[in-house]
């Protein structure tokens, strides 16, 4: 009885993001175990997903025995600091059920447009001040999240536990739909002058850092980038309206940039369109599952 009520306890220290990322690391690892013989160096990756659950487990236990700030603060942050990891597990794990599904885009959006979007739009507007505009409008969507919590934190910060979770559990949906279906994107697909976008100043040089850094060829459908910067739009517009009404005209440029820079087909941001208020309504519907009551 003894350790069954230490586990209990173990498991009241928890918060709802904690639970479910350990649920999306378990997961993960039932994917990597069974597709084992497909992938190259699997253990190091169960080694670094079972090292972050040691890591989540020990951080939920110091803030529930010291109170400390900023312990108390990482608790609520990490999250954030991991996104990185489990989005570039996607493209590692993505080709177990399928192979890349890009050239059924291409024919798909042939078929629609009569034309590949993401080649005529940057051919449209090949100004150096418009291609700027729309990296500074992609680059941004690595701050959205950011500001995003951070706001909902130091002005309301009985609501942030919700939003976070929303925010966390929308990333893993859609984070298991790339591990599902292979998507890679354009700029991965197509190549020589089909895969370049018009060069311009500093924002063309960060989103080259960042793609060359820790973009991975994968999550180009249905497109996060729209699904989530919609879903920051909806938890800002609720509990903070000033940086809704900030980021407002971001966004609305982020969507355009997408396709621009060749991140996304136009049918991945009709996608992220579709799918955002499904994955907000699944996700807040989670929350009341892992936080243990209903309001």
């Amino acid at each position: 009885m003894v350790p069954e009520r230490r586990m209990v306890e173990m498991i009241r220290r928890f918060f709802p993001h904690d639970k479910l990322i350990l649920l999306y690391l378990l997961l993960t690892a039932i994917i990597t175990i069974a597709g084992y013989s497909q992938l190259h160096d699997a253990w190091q990756y169960l080694l670094t997903d079972g090292c972050f659950a040691v890591v989540i487990i020990l951080i939920s236990y110091a803030d529930s025995r010291c109170h400390n700030q900023i312990i108390g603060f990482l608790h609520n942050f990490y999250p954030l600091l991991f996104l990185g990891w489990f989005y570039g597990e996607t493209g590692y794990l993505n080709n177990l059920l399928f192979n890349d599904l890009d050239q059924y885009f291409q024919q798909f959006e042939q078929y629609l447009f009569g034309c590949q979007p993401s080649i005529e739009f940057s051919l449209a507007f090949p100004s150096k001040w418009f291609s700027e505009l729309m990296n500074f409008g992609y680059f941004s969507y690595y701050l959205l999240a950011l500001t995003t919590c951070l706001s909902i934190y130091f002005i309301k910060q009985r609501d942030y536990q919700h939003s976070l979770f929303i925010i966390i559990a929308s990333f893993f949906i859609y984070y298991l739909i790339f591990i599902i279906f292979p998507v890679v994107g354009p700029q991965f697909s197509f190549h020589g002058i089909n895969a370049k976008i018009p060069d311009s100043g500093f924002f063309w040089n960060a989103v080259k850092f960042v793609q060359k850094a820790g973009e991975k060829p994968t999550g180009a459908f249905p497109s996060s980038h729209v699904g989530m910067s919609l879903i920051f739009l909806a938890l800002t517009y609720r509990h903070v309206k000033t940086v809704f009404f900030i980021i407002l005209p971001v966004v609305v440029i982020l969507l355009f940039a997408t396709v621009y820079i060749k991140a996304h087909y136009m049918v991945d941001v009709i996608a992220g369109f579709i799918t955002a208020p499904f994955f907000y309504y699944i996700s807040n519907k989670l929350y009341f599952v892992f936080n243990n009551h209903s309001e």
